[in-house]
Parts: C-alpha cells; sequence; structure tokens
C-alpha cells in the first residue's frame, strides 16, 4: 500500500514536473505571450519604417542598422525564459498580432516565425544545452547575416561587392548590440524574478 502511494506521487510529480519545466509550463507561456505582446509593438513598428528604407543604398544601410531592434522581439523570450521553442512561439504571437496591425496580412505570420527560426536554430544546434552569451551572440550573428542578405536581395538596384558584405556587417554589428541589450534586461528582469532560474 505504501509501495503504491510513493509509486503513485512519483508519476503524478513528475508529469508536472515536466510540463513546468518546458516553455509550456503556465508560468513560462505566459512570460513568452507577454514578452512577445510588448516585442510586437516594435515588429509592428519597424514593419513601417524598413519598408521605406529600401530604395536607396544609403537607406539599405540605415535599415540594416536597425536590424538589433527587429532581433530584440525574437531573442529576448529565449534569454529570459531559455526552454527550447520560446522564440518560436513568440514569434507566432508576433506575426498574429501583426496580420491584424501591418499592410501585410497573414504573410507576416511566416515572416515572424522565420525570424525567430534564425535565432532558435543555433539554440537548437546546441541541443538546448548551453544557454549564456555567446550562444545568443551565435543567434544574433546568424539572425544579423540572413536577415543582410535577404534585405539585399529585396531592393530594386545592384551593390558592388564592398557594399554589399558592409551592409551584411553593419546587419551583423547592430544584431549584436540588440543580443547585448536583450542580456541586459533579461538580468534586470532575474533580479526581479521573472523568468529562468537556470543562468549559466
Amino acid at each position: 500500500m505504501s509501495g503504491d502511494a510513493t509509486n503513485q506521487d512519483t508519476i503524478h510529480q513528475s508529469t508536472r514536473k515536466g510540463l513546468a519545466n518546458s516553455v509550456l509550463g503556465t508560468r513560462n507561456l505566459m512570460i513568452t505571450a507577454a514578452l512577445a505582446v510588448v516585442g510586437s509593438i516594435i515588429v509592428v513598428a519597424l514593419s513601417y519604417i524598413s519598408a521605406t528604407m529600401l530604395l536607396t543604398p544609403r537607406g539599405l544601410f540605415i535599415a540594416c542598422s536597425f536590424m538589433g531592434a527587429w532581433l530584440i522581439p525574437y531573442l529576448l523570450p529565449a534569454v529570459v525564459v531559455r526552454k527550447p521553442g520560446a522564440a518560436i512561439i513568440a514569434g507566432l504571437i508576433m506575426g498574429i498580432i501583426a496580420a491584424f496591425t501591418t499592410p501585410s496580412g497573414p504573410a507576416t505570420i511566416i515572416g515572424n516565425v522565420l525570424g525567430a527560426a534564425f535565432v532558435e536554430l543555433p539554440l537548437a544546434v546546441l541541443l538546448y544545452r548551453v544557454w549564456t552569451w555567446w550562444s545568443f551572440a551565435i543567434s544574433g550573428c546568424v539572425f544579423g547575416c540572413i536577415n543582410g542578405l535577404l534585405y539585399l536581395g529585396m531592393v530594386q538596384f545592384t551593390t558592388s561587392t564592398g557594399v554589399s558584405v558592409g551592409i551584411v556587417g553593419v546587419s551583423i554589428v547592430s544584431c549584436l548590440a540588440g543580443v547585448a541589450v536583450c542580456l541586459f534586461i533579461g538580468s534586470l528582469l532575474a533580479r526581479a524574478g521573472v523568468g529562468s532560474a537556470r543562468r549559466r
């Protein structure tokens, strides 16, 4: 009888612990959703601003200099929650919000999920075992490089190799600054008791 009770308690505790320790745990999901709602304000604002900048080489440089601001809404949930899928869930929520608040409509859902995937991919390659500044910096570099190249592909004018490299470089440096901002905000929230206690 005693053994049966112990087994039941162990199974029940294990199931709840597994869910609570994932991004789908109530606390983690609420934090992720809250960060996504705040992040959607940045995403929507940048969506309107960036659309007017991709007409000239100078505008392209300026747009890429804002890439770090684009990164923050996608990376911050991963920095704060530190659970697999946090960035993807945040990207999906931001995409749904942006679908109703930007001219792109439902197509923006795909764009936001892809942006989150660029952040999540390096963390997944590391098997979600490393949650530290350099793993987030890798995510920032990947995000900056891919989006810088995508920006180059979107423009209607040609650029020299030097200018193209410079544009991608500006995008990456901007994203590294965005990583620093995310780490700073994450440390402030951790002190306030918000986010994962797992810090290494």
